[in-house]
């Protein structure tokens, strides 16, 4: 059934039940796809998330102690605001193009089908084959009895780039490349890009220095304090 034909139905049944109480005009922007022009509706959908605690509490660390310096400093107040109060991060994103979640659902062949909501059916891995090996051990049955299918849904952005800086240096193997050029020398990005990842995979600062465009931060770590 089309959506708009959904819409009225469902109207239909709550009065054919006596729970309409009735509608009223509602002013607002109605988003439109530049593409197709279709009406654009929001579907209320499971995502992934990241707990930020332990990321943010380093972060701030690294401010007091100097090891990260801000300039102007007065951009310190947002870095403590929101990293001292910060929440989940949402990092799935519904798009055609990036990282694809390295999260896979699982099904039992013999068993009914879970719903994918229920997240005792979902396994991480960095491939196919670790997933595969983490849910036999995990649902003790084996292998051969198992399908596992890859979310759909991709890398926040802003994730993505945080693992740049290394992933592209060969990690997670310990190569020549990535320890000779990780942590990175400069960072040069946009200025609303304050909050990003001041840690690296091992806990390292990633750049000894960000400069954000438009003269607005930049981000410096003194060489003495310069993780190893």
């Amino acid at each position: 059934m089309c959506r708009f034909d959904a819409h009225k139905a469902v109207q239909k049944r709550l009065e054919d039940l006596g729970l309409h109480k009735g509608k009223e005009d509602n002013s607002m922007v109605v988003p439109v796809c530049s593409r197709s022009k279709d009406i654009i509706e929001p579907i209320p959908k499971p995502q992934w998330y990241v707990a930020c605690d332990d990321m943010a509490a380093k972060a701030v660390e690294v401010v007091e102690s100097g090891k990260l310096k801000i300039i102007p400093d007065y951009h310190t107040v947002t870095w403590y605001k929101w990293l001292r109060n910060s929440k989940d991060w949402c990092i799935s994103r519904q798009l055609w193009w990036g990282h694809r979640i390295p999260a896979y659902f699982v099904q039992i062949q013999g068993q009914p089908k879970a719903e994918f909501r229920d997240n005792n059916y979902w396994v991480t891995g960095r491939s196919y084959e670790e997933a595969l090996s983490k849910a036999a051990i995990k649902f003790n049955v084996h292998p051969d009895v198992l399908s596992l299918s890859q979310d759909e849904n991709v890398l926040d952005t802003r994730f993505s780039s945080g693992i740049f800086p290394f992933s592209t240096m060969g990690w997670p193997d310990n190569t020549p490349n990535l320890q000779a050029y990780y942590p990175g020398t400069l960072l040069e990005t946009g200025h609303p890009l304050l909050l990003g990842a001041p840690h690296g995979h091992d806990g390292t600062i990633p750049t000894r220095e960000a400069y954000l465009q438009r003269g607005e931060l930049i981000v410096t770590i003194p060489r003495e304090s310069w993780c190893e």
